[in-house]
């Protein structure tokens, strides 16, 4: 089920957020439609990443979920 949440802008970029199942997201930056990773919004936080660093995906996963583009349930916290 991939569904797409919303868009977040994070360094001068812009990510589409996109559901991929329960608790888990796909990052895609729109500048060349590249997957750069995913998240998870539930618990035990986890980040993947794909040719981006890992404190800018952790930036971008901040920001979806500040912006209310994931399922939020309010026990996660993204350092």
């Amino acid at each position: 089920m991939r569904v797409v949440k919303g868009m977040v802008q994070v360094g001068g970029n812009t990510y589409r957020v996109v559901r991929v199942q329960a608790g888990q997201y796909e990052v895609i930056r729109l500048l060349d439609d590249a997957h750069v990773g995913t998240f998870h919004s539930v618990a035990p936080a986890m980040v993947t990443v794909q040719g981006i660093d890992e404190g800018l995906m952790r930036n971008i996963a901040r920001a979806a979920i500040q912006g209310a583009k994931t399922s939020w349930i309010g026990r996660l916290d993204i350092a």
